[in-house]
């Protein structure tokens, strides 16, 4: 058989890659640096060719290494995917599973999905991440994560990605708002009289897509960090918001003189759960999210019943 290079060779390799720095490397990896540099120079005789090109205490990669690096990641996330699988086959939803969830996801169901996991699945042991929708793709593609749980529709096409609830749109006023009163077209609505959360917040788009509210004026330009700054902006009477049904589920309206009016149509955000498509973890992914979709379909209800 000829010779071939190890795996733990190709992890050195993406070590020192990662932390462009022996040192840095062999630390992360647990090992002597000398030990590093020994099996970086025995990768580069397996494979005939010089992959860092090293001056002092400076390194830099040659162009052939970097085509290495390119498909030592993958003989890597494949390798994990291997062994993800035959786990996965033998002791389904056991270890760890971390999640990614948003913001205006998190907020409302973190503790509920922690403890309806803890008695769904009770080999299991499941971290949150919460983070933005951008940030938590990129952990996903980089494999700090293993799943995201994400407000749809968002740009997800590198992912398998599955719709598990739809979380509809209400208009939340003051009590005392009357200009706020029986409106159905939401452009109608005073100019400047909208509160809505930084752009960065996926939900402020799908908000003003999901109500067919196309009219700037009608927009504040204040841009609120949470939705408890954006909601003591509407309690004290200077304007509306729309929350997900999620939020009001989970009582962000209690002990609050606040009226939410559900809107018509198709007035809603999906929540949809991602994966990278390489996963050897697929069944118990799928198994999880049949799990979760019940859940979310519950802290999502219009009838305001929730576990």
């Amino acid at each position: 058989m000829n010779n071939l290079p190890s795996i733990k060779q190709l992890q050195y390799l993406l070590a020192v890659h990662q932390h462009q720095h022996f040192g840095r490397a062999a630390s992360a990896c647990f090992i002597g640096q000398s030990t590093l540099s020994s099996a970086i120079q025995n990768l580069e005789e397996t494979l005939g060719c010089q992959l860092i090109e090293r001056e002092n205490r400076s390194l830099m990669f040659t162009a052939i290494g970097e085509e290495v690096v390119e498909k030592a990641r993958k003989i890597i996330d494949d390798t994990l995917s291997l062994k993800e699988l035959t786990k996965s086959f033998l002791t389904p939803l056991s270890g760890t599973l971390t999640l990614g969830v948003i913001p205006t996801i998190a907020s409302f169901i973190a503790a509920p999905l922690y403890h309806f996991c803890k008695q769904t699945f009770t080999e299991l042991e499941l971290v949150l991440v919460e983070d933005t929708s951008d940030k938590l793709l990129d952990k996903l593609e980089h494999g700090q994560i293993d799943m995201a749980l994400l407000a749809l529709p968002y740009d997800t096409e590198k992912f398998h990605t599955q719709v598990l609830a739809k979380d509809h749109f209400s208009l939340v006023h003051h009590k005392d708002y009357t200009p706020a009163d029986g409106v159905e077209d939401f452009n109608l609505l005073p100019d400047a009289s909208v509160f809505l959360l930084e752009r960065e917040h996926c939900m402020t788009g799908h908000a003003l897509s999901a109500c067919h509210l196309n009219r700037s004026s009608c927009i504040n330009p204040f841009e609120a960090a949470s939705l408890h700054t954006l909601l003591s902006m509407v309690e004290h009477q200077l304007g509306v918001t729309f929350l997900p049904q999620m939020a009001i589920n989970a009582g962000i309206l209690d002990k609050k003189d606040m009226v939410a009016t559900p809107s018509q149509g198709d007035a809603y955000r999906d929540i949809g759960i991602v994966w990278r498509k390489t996963t050897g973890r697929i069944r118990d992914f799928r198994l999880f999210s049949q799990q979760l979709e019940l859940f979310l379909n519950k802290q999502c209800s219009l009838d305001g019943q929730c576990d």
